[in-house]
């Protein structure tokens, strides 16, 4: 019996001042990789990327979250033009994410068959 594995693209656009939602992305990412075994892939877009600020309050407890999708294989990438807009740079976020271009990435995604869940 031949079965395909769900595909999901997570966008996370929930920044600092909505730390709540950006956890709820992520453990969302996490469940569906552990528990569904589906193929996830997870992206900052917008004020989404102001969840990697090394120097946030809430900084540890990203950072882990992002460990742990990453361990999990999740693909994780951040919006590089997301991170120029609101004026910051990279190095004012977490090592090891892969930067991309938002439009492409999702674009680029879709055209792969995932279907894409937005927080």
């Amino acid at each position: 019996m031949f079965y395909l594995m769900a595909k999901i693209f997570v966008i996370s656009t929930a920044g600092k001042d909505d730390i709540n939602r950006a956890t709820m992305a992520m453990n969302f990412a996490l469940g569906a990789r552990k528990n569904a075994g589906a193929t996830v892939a997870f992206m900052f877009l917008g004020r989404g990327v102001e969840t990697l600020l090394r120097e946030a309050a809430n900084a540890p407890q990203m950072k882990k979250l992002i460990e742990d999708m990453i361990n999990a294989g999740i693909d994780v990438s951040y919006c590089g033009i997301s991170l120029k807009n609101l004026g910051l740079n990279k190095d004012l976020i977490f090592d090891g994410i892969r930067e991309v271009m938002g439009g492409v990435e999702t674009a680029k995604r879709i055209d792969e068959g995932y279907a894409v869940v937005s927080f």
